[in-house]
């Protein structure tokens, strides 16, 4: 004998007696729940309601810990619906949980391709009938005790009470909300609700850090020598932070060829806090300490703002490096593709957000991205006067000192340290910024511990 189907017999003959002999309610729904957890279990799967039991038993799977078993489900579920979300997210989960990343990055490339909707919109496919109809899924599951006229197997030939699985769904026809048993409709999603995108784009998120993690960060990081000279610095026609313009010189450096990427970064850091994950795409999201860090774990420093802006500038004395005036394709800035409000929608750089490092040309000394993709910290400490009394020969901002590390056990003493120490300088334009921002003179000012996305960084040297 079957031993599932014979405990389901011998319960459905005790329910029987109970709705005979008048059992209490407590000792009834006690009764209903072993039968229905062991009459799934034991349920020949219906045609129409096979996905939706494939799903169901992937997630059983899945919170048994049994990830082998319920990728397999899923799987399954996700070829029988490829259109539908729920198996191939799941199935995408699975697949970053057992380190399948380049197998769960193509899923969630599959997931946010699909049509963005308000709810959970579906075709209801009624059996017999040629045509669905459509609504909008209220509820995946509502369970009915019912009396089943059908036999179950060898040993359930008797009406009985049986769980019966609804959807409850509104149909947008009529206007009504209707339960439609699952043995008797299947529902195709046409498409993925805004909330479970979102959450798509954050799994996302962890799947490329964790493909950048198995990416090699290669050799030693490009650097250009930039021999020393003079320049004004800073731009009367400027902003109130780059005036007043001043003549300064420096002397010979090197200097990062590109910001630097998140690969080398993620290497050396172990750690990668971008907003926008990419192995060639520059580190974004980082504090000036992490930065600071960074270079001084590479052998280099951050540049000082003099050698940053005299680096930018390629040897040119015009607004932008390669001109007067903004030419589409020579950095990366908000343009028509960013959904901020401060876009240029005339021209078009071809990138939503940050760009892979050397996408755009160099500038006259051979740096990639001096002008736009992220901006970048430097080293100096921001002082309001500084500008009127900076040395001519080699400036290196205002020397004010701040916090490194937080204390053991104190983890907002150290953010509450870097706002009341000093604010560093971040120098050069960003994927978020406008044209005007562009200009090697342009400047911003940040507390060290602000995260930001538009703000990455590179490492310079002395020359040796």
């Amino acid at each position: 004998m079957n031993e599932g189907v014979g405990v389901v017999e011998f319960l459905s003959n005790i329910m029987n007696r109970a709705m005979n002999n008048r059992l209490g309610p407590h000792q009834i729904s006690t009764i209903t729940f072993f039968l229905f957890v062991l009459a799934l279990s034991v349920s020949p799967i219906p045609a129409f309601g096979a996905n939706d039991n494939l799903i169901s038993k992937g997630a059983a799977a899945r919170a048994k810990g049994k990830l082998a078993l319920a990728e397999k489900f899923f799987t399954q579920a996700a070829a029988a619906n490829p259109q539908g979300y729920r198996a191939m997210k799941a199935l995408a989960e699975i697949k970053f949980e057992l380190g399948k990343v380049k197998e769960a990055n193509d899923l969630i490339e599959r997931l946010l391709a699909l049509k963005v909707t308000g709810g959970r919109q579906v075709l209801v496919y009624l059996k017999d009938e040629k045509e669905p109809v459509s609504g909008e899924l209220v509820d995946e599951t509502v369970v009915k005790m019912e009396m089943s006229e059908e036999s179950s197997g060898p040993y359930m030939k008797n009406p009985m009470l049986m769980p019966t699985e609804y959807y409850r769904i509104f149909l947008s026809n009529d206007g009504k909300v209707k339960l439609f048993p699952k043995s008797q409709v299947s529902i195709k999603y046409l498409g993925i609700p805004r909330i479970i995108r979102e959450r798509v784009v954050e799994l996302q998120e962890k799947v490329k850090k964790k493909m950048i993690a198995s990416t090699q960060a290669g050799g030693p990081v490009a650097m250009v020598i930039l021999k020393g000279g003079c320049f004004e610095m800073g731009n009367e026609k400027g902003g109130p932070l780059e005036r007043p313009a001043h003549e300064v010189c420096v002397a010979s450096f090197t200097m990062d060829k590109y910001e630097v990427t998140q690969k080398y970064f993620q290497a050396k850091m172990n750690g990668n806090p971008s907003l926008f994950p990419g192995a060639n795409l520059p580190v974004d999201s980082v504090t000036w300490m992490e930065a600071n860090e960074y270079c001084q774990k590479s052998g280099k420093r951050l540049a000082t703002e003099a050698e940053w802006e005299y680096a930018a500038r390629g040897g040119t004395t015009s607004e932008f490096y390669w001109g007067e005036q903004m030419e589409p394709g020579k950095a990366n800035f908000c343009d028509r593709e960013c959904a901020l409000n401060v876009r240029f929608p005339e021209i078009s750089d071809g990138f939503k957000h940050t760009a892979p490092v050397s996408s755009f040309p160099p500038n006259p000394f051979g740096l990639h991205d001096m002008a736009g993709n992220v901006s970048e910290w430097v080293f100096d400490s921001y002082h309001e006067g500084y500008y009127i009394i900076s040395p001519r020969d080699n400036p290196k901002g205002a020397l004010l000192q701040i916090s490194q590390k937080p204390r053991q056990g104190e983890p907002d003493s150290l953010f509450l340290a870097e706002r009341s120490a000093s604010r560093k300088v971040v120098r050069g334009g960003a994927w978020e910024t406008t044209a005007f921002m562009l200009r090697p003179s342009s400047r911003k000012v940040f507390y060290p511990g602000y995260r930001i996305e538009g703000v990455g960084f590179r490492c310079a040297a002395d020359l040796k």
